[in-house]
């Protein structure tokens, strides 16, 4: 069989990729990278339950191999792929799981990472490169980066990625997986990083990604509450409005 090597966080995006293979005869390689986050234990629980779902699925023809993990702190340090990281970063803000994965992927070559239409990294390398369409009769259609149309600094970090979902945005991910019969699976996946009663909290990043491309419908009240708050609150702090005011405070007890 066919070995599929996948980036799996037990996320939306991730999720529909390995349930896109779940009627292949494929083994699919999961990996997971452990780097202290607080959603960390239960991300690896979602992993485990979709897996388990995916096993027992009466449609069912892959194999799903043991995960494996590693420690972020673990990967091999990689002085180039650092440098190029960092040397996007200078013009273009993303994330700092770039720097890692990418040196992760320098070991595991053909390695999928499912970023997908609206993530700021697809912007990135459509500014800083281009992508070609490969095709694998198993698989079917995935992304490779363009080494002779992209920077050396997007090579360094995006060169060994295959990318299966690129083009994909998370309402078509929802609508497939409703045709499918699979929304139920989907529905499962964990996506935030500061969870608030092993709840999502509206606030951190990925939750604030998550409803801002049309998945309001799997936060509860409280966490649209804080979603609106934040979206008052984060420009009055990016503003420097409340560094000022307390130091104008400050002057004033001092008198």
């Amino acid at each position: 069989m066919k070995t599929v090597n996948i980036l799996w966080t037990g996320g939306w995006d991730s999720t529909y990729r390995v349930l896109r293979l779940m009627d292949k005869h494929v083994s699919i390689q999961p990996y997971y990278l452990k780097d202290n986050r607080k959603s960390e234990e239960i991300e690896l629980k979602t992993i485990e339950a979709i897996t388990e779902d995916i096993r027992n699925h009466p449609d069912s023809k892959c194999e799903i191999l043991e995960l494996i993990t590693m420690n972020v702190s673990d990967v091999p340090v990689d002085v180039e792929i650092t440098k190029a990281y960092k040397n996007i970063l200078k013009k273009d803000f993303y994330g700092s799981q770039y720097d890692w994965l990418a040196r992760f992927s320098k070991k595991n070559k053909n390695l999928e990472l499912c970023i997908h239409e609206d993530d700021k990294a697809v912007l990135i390398i459509k500014k800083y490169g281009n992508i070609i369409k490969e095709h694998d009769d198993l698989i079917g259609d995935y992304f490779v980066l363009d080494n002779e149309k992209s920077s050396e600094d997007l090579i360094q970090v995006f060169g060994n990625f295959h990318f299966p979902i690129l083009t994909d945005s998370k309402l078509e991910m929802k609508e497939w997986a409703i045709h499918s019969g699979l929304i139920d699976i989907m529905n499962k996946t964990w996506f935030c990083f500061q969870p608030i009663n092993n709840k999502p909290c509206g606030r951190c990043n990925p939750c604030i990604y998550a409803i801002e491309e049309g998945m309001e419908y799997r936060f509860s009240k409280s966490a649209m509450r804080r979603y609106r708050l934040n979206r008052i609150i984060k420009p009055v702090k990016q503003s420097g409005f409340v560094k000022r005011a307390k130091k104008i405070l400050k002057k004033l007890r001092n008198r």
